[in-house]
């Protein structure tokens, strides 16, 4: 199988940057990068297999509605990999935005999801001697149809192998995609919300079409009013000693201009908005994970996971699959989001 011929698209990695700069830069290592050149990134020449340039992975050129899921696959061993891969295949998505993936059995799934590339955040960080198990894990891209540009880390977060950035395209429109896994606070403590107030900076300085998919291991409160949603580190949390908190990212104290695709969806539905209420009073607005799960307890009702998305895009349709994420052997729902970046403004489909 031949690859792509930009020698560039071999090795791209993050610039450093300053506290005060936010923003990081892609370089290419042997040359300037040209998006025209190369549709494809290429790292370790294991994993992320080349792909030929003629393997015809462009979607109709007149069709700009991408389908994504989100999903923290729980780390699981090759035998399970298959049956969440039958699954992801089954969902058929565009990309596939994945938290807590085994690197051991990462190729697995990747093949019986039927992706034509997949990009590992563990392949664009340097380890170092004490890396914890845990850091060999991290988040993953994968992709069908769709044309993976180039990829990058935010360099200088305590855990950047749990943010991991591609640039890829549809219809010739570039887009920014992302996958995001919050560290649980009850283990790396304020870590967690300092990864957030990082990333909603740097989401803060973007002005193109972007997405999200994110474990965030939050909200404590998800409220109707998205006002009233409480974050587990919130500003003014006392633990923060008065930093602040992951409500910069994902709570009403943001400071980018994404939007959480539920609450756009139901903003568009208050029909569904009104079924919810009088189901669910207290919330969640969804069910993707259960904390304090046990064999004779069904935990917390959480909506841990979800899409965010620029105001480029459009939801037609969202999914919250939690029953057959826990048959597929993960602890969280895949989230599936349907979106449209034709157009601009006016009201989602109903579904």
């Amino acid at each position: 199988m031949e690859c792509c011929g930009n020698a560039a698209a071999a090795d791209i990695r993050p610039a450093a940057y300053s506290d005060d700069d936010r923003k990081p830069e892609c370089v290419a290592v042997d040359q300037a990068y040209n998006p025209t050149d190369c549709p494809y990134i290429v790292t370790d020449g294991t994993l992320h297999h080349c792909i030929p340039c003629d393997a015809g992975l462009h979607s109709d050129e007149n069709d700009k509605q991408v389908r994504v899921v989100s999903w923290n696959l729980h780390n699981r061993s090759r035998r399970a990999a298959k049956g969440q891969g039958d699954l992801l295949r089954e969902l058929a998505p565009n990309l596939m935005l994945l938290q807590e993936v085994n690197p051991g059995s990462s190729e697995v799934l990747a093949e019986a999801a039927g992706a034509d590339w997949m990009v590992r955040a563990i392949d664009l960080r340097t380890p170092v001697p004490n890396d914890a198990p845990v850091r060999r894990c991290g988040v993953a891209i994968a992709g069908r149809g769709l044309r993976s540009c180039r990829s990058w880390l935010l360099g200088e977060i305590p855990q950047s192998e749990r943010i991991l950035l591609i640039e890829t395209q549809t219809e010739r429109t570039p887009f920014i995609a992302v996958s995001y896994h919050a560290p649980p606070g009850v283990t790396y403590g304020i870590v967690k919300p300092r990864q957030a107030v990082a990333f909603a900076s740097w989401l803060s300085t973007q002005n193109v079409p972007l997405l999200f998919g994110a474990d965030a291991n939050t909200p404590l409160v998800d409220a109707f009013d998205f006002a009233n949603t409480r974050t587990h580190w919130h500003t003014g949390y006392r633990r923060l000693q008065g930093e602040e908190g992951d409500d910069l990212l994902f709570g009403p104290g943001k400071v980018h201009d994404l939007d959480d695709a539920l609450r756009r969806w139901l903003a568009l539905h208050p029909d569904e908005m009104d079924r919810l209420r009088a189901s669910h009073p207290s919330g969640p607005l969804a069910i993707t994970h259960r904390t304090g799960r046990r064999k004779n307890s069904p935990g917390n009702p959480r909506r841990f996971d979800a899409v965010w998305a620029s105001r480029h895009w459009v939801v037609r349709h969202i999914e919250h699959l939690y029953e057959k994420g826990i048959a597929a052997g993960s602890d969280h729902a895949p989230v599936v989001v349907d979106l449209d970046l034709t157009a601009r403004s006016g009201k989602e489909e109903k579904t």
